[in-house]
């Protein structure tokens, strides 16, 4: 059974990281600049609760903590790796942040790094959009060249939210990409920025070979286009269902699942769920 849709995905990338602990949660709501110092000494003895720690720290620290807080990302574990991403956004410190932020968004492959460079992406856009954040964009567009495509989709994202053309331009570009993966990540990009401009370069992925393009183009249509675009949503829902159904026939005949997912992308997007919220959001 299908489960989870585009909105899933997003919503899961902006979890809250302390609703498994309420002692730690309590610990991130009643903390103050005052405390850094015990953070900090915390985050270096304790392993099992670094990552949430330094968020914590990350909120609270005065500048100069972004120096210790750049220490853990070259932790073993990729948790503690993407807290460092997030609680760099939090400090107001661009000479330190950045470059340790561009260094995560580039560095890695796979879904443990994934996690991680939209963290790092976040960040950036943070950085950015404060006083002494110009710096930002030239990184960013460094990263336009890289052989990633996922660093790459992520600084055009980055990019297109702080205004820059080159971020829309990119992300346009991307949705013919040879990964499916970096494709996908392109659209959902475009379905989340004010700019109109997208809706074409969408709708050409309501075909694509990945049905978990194909599900994040119908919601992306939906956030960009709105209601007007109910019949066509309506019709390329229908169309990805048959088309889930063809690659569904394939494995019965015996191809294997792994087969078809290298092939097709097949996804665990639940396509119905998919364009009630295209349709609702």
């Amino acid at each position: 059974m299908l489960a989870v849709t585009p909105a899933d995905e997003l919503g899961a990338r902006a979890a809250d990281p302390f609703c498994g602990s309420a002692v730690l949660g309590a610990i991130n709501e009643l903390a103050d600049f005052s405390h850094s110092k015990a953070i900090a000494d915390l985050i270096s003895d304790n392993s099992k609760a670094k990552d949430r720690l330094i968020l914590t720290l990350g909120r609270i620290g005065p500048p100069r903590y972004a120096n210790f807080i750049g220490r853990w990302r070259e932790d073993s574990e990729p948790e503690v790796r993407r807290s460092v991403a997030s609680a760099l956004g939090l400090i107001d410190n661009p000479s330190i942040t950045i470059p340790v932020l561009v260094q995560l968004l580039a560095r890695g492959k796979g879904s443990e790094a994934s996690g991680v460079k939209w963290e790092a992406s976040e960040s950036l856009v943070k950085v950015g959009k404060r006083p002494g954040g110009d710096a930002v964009r030239p990184r960013l567009a460094g990263l336009l060249g890289e052989p990633d495509g996922l660093t790459v989709a992520l600084a055009a994202r980055a990019l297109a939210a702080l205004g820059d053309a080159r971020g829309v331009t990119k992300l346009q570009e991307l949705t013919t990409h040879a990964e499916s993966g970096t494709r996908q990540e392109a659209v959902l990009a475009l379905g989340t920025l004010p700019d109109k401009g997208g809706a074409d370069v969408v709708r050409r992925r309501l075909k694509d070979d990945s049905l978990a393009v194909r599900a994040t183009a119908i919601y992306a249509l939906g956030r960009i286009a709105g209601a007007a675009a109910a019949t066509e949503l309506r019709a390329a829902a229908q169309d990805a269902l048959a088309y889930e159904a063809q690659l569904e026939a394939r494995k019965q005949r015996g191809e294997s699942e792994e087969s078809l997912r290298q092939r097709y992308g097949l996804t665990v997007f639940d396509l119905r769920e998919t364009l009630q919220q295209a349709l609702t959001e």
